[in-house]
């Protein structure tokens, strides 16, 4: 009795799987048709729309009825249907079981929307193609923003493409300036050493001449006394000439140096300015090299200048010291000071003084730097110039002897 119950156990087994079987399938199409964000449906194999869930009509905004039995070409551009991209996209799907792409898709409504579509290849049991399951995804925004994004990129690329090279030509600019800076404080060194000589030597010579020839002549008391008035002019022309070309190109500085230049100096602009001055300098003070010395003479020179003509001070204090492998030369004054707006936004002291950045590029040239404090009750101006002092380089003192 027992053996004919099996096969009739084996059929009800069968027909529970196959329940259970469309139970799935029926919960998969209940959950695709369900599907918002993307738009899935069937093709039938010559690209017929065979189903329509909630996504598409969402995405593509045709009803079931509207588009189901219509090829899905409906979804592209005029000149995608004319260059036979649909047709294209099915073969491909059909010979490598699918096909991915991101373009313009068209709603009902004629509007675009940049789409992700993946259309997968739908085969039976014995291989045959029944149809393809098409998937659309709405990615405009998406789309928008990684332009925008791209946009953003290229703009800045630009920009910074565009600063590198505005900073190469500024470089290139500055580079430009500095060196005609320095050809033109140089050859103005090298005018001021030769007109000094010229004055020194041609005039000089003919003023001592004219001199010598006046205290010559032996005349009676009155023509004595004009003579000896010419004589008196002649020695102030004289001296007023050699403090001239000193000044232009001090030969004390080239034969003695910084050290013996700098006490010289001052007692002439003593004299001829009325301002009291002092010098204070390390016995131990050693020779610098030729470049050096010129440039920190010419901030002295610059610096009492100004001192003299917009401070205001009775006294000037000049210092010079090595610290470390710097040369330092200071300038301190007792006067008004300069105001803050003129150092911080011009960079140039009153219109009838010397401008500041004059006195930078010369220390800029030497590679070294300007400072300059200054408040109600005085100013000092620090040149720092880096030293790196060797028997080549620096000028022999042999001369101080």
């Amino acid at each position: 009795m027992n053996p004919p119950e099996q096969p009739d156990l084996a059929r009800e087994g069968l027909k529970q799987l196959g329940r259970n079987w469309q139970e799935i399938e029926d919960r998969f199409r209940l959950f695709v048709g369900a599907v918002q964000d993307y738009a899935i449906f069937m093709l039938d194999p010559t690209g017929d729309v065979v189903s329509w869930n909630r996504g598409a009509r969402r995405i593509k905004g045709y009803e079931a009825s509207e588009i189901i039995g219509k090829n899905f070409s409906t979804f592209y551009p005029e000149e995608d249907v004319r260059s036979g991209k649909p047709e294209m996209e099915l073969r491909v799907a059909a010979s490598e079981g699918r096909f991915e792409d991101e373009g313009w898709r068209v709603r009902k409504d004629g509007s675009q929307f940049w789409a992700n579509v993946i259309i997968t290849a739908i085969r039976d049991e014995h291989g045959r193609l029944v149809g393809f399951g098409k998937v659309t995804r709405d990615i405009t925004d998406r789309m928008q923003a990684q332009r925008a994004v791209d946009r953003l990129n290229q703009e800045l690329r630009k920009e910074v493409l565009e600063r590198r090279t505005t900073e190469r030509r500024l470089a290139d600019s500055e580079r430009s300036l500095r060196s005609l800076s320095l050809h033109l404080l140089r050859t103005q060194d090298e005018e001021r050493k030769r007109i000094g000589r010229d004055l020194h030597d041609s005039l000089g010579q003919l003023l001592t001449a004219l001199k010598l020839g006046l205290d010559s002549i032996k005349s009676d008391a009155q023509t004595n006394e004009m003579v000896s008035r010419g004589s008196r002019l002649a020695d102030d022309c004289i001296r007023e000439v050699r403090t001239i070309s000193y000044l232009l190109y001090p030969p004390m500085l080239e034969e003695l140096g910084l050290k013996s230049a700098i006490p010289w100096y001052l007692d002439g602009f003593g004299e001829r300015s009325g301002i009291k001055t002092s010098f204070e300098c390390a016995a131990d003070f050693d020779r610098l090299p030729r470049e050096t010395e010129l440039g920190l003479f010419r901030i002295l020179q610059e610096a009492l200048g100004n001192v003299h003509r917009h401070s205001e001070s009775l006294v000037a204090d000049v210092r010079l010291r090595m610290e470390a492998d710097s040369a330092l030369l200071e300038i301190e004054d007792a006067g008004k000071g300069i105001r803050g707006e003129v150092l911080e936004d011009s960079g140039e002291l009153p219109p009838t003084g010397i401008g500041l950045r004059g006195m930078n590029e010369r220390m800029r040239q030497l590679g070294g730097r300007l400072e300059i404090s200054s408040n109600g009750h005085g100013t000092t101006v620090t040149a720092i110039v880096p030293v790196q002092v060797s028997r080549r380089d620096a000028v022999p003192a042999t001369s101080a002897a």
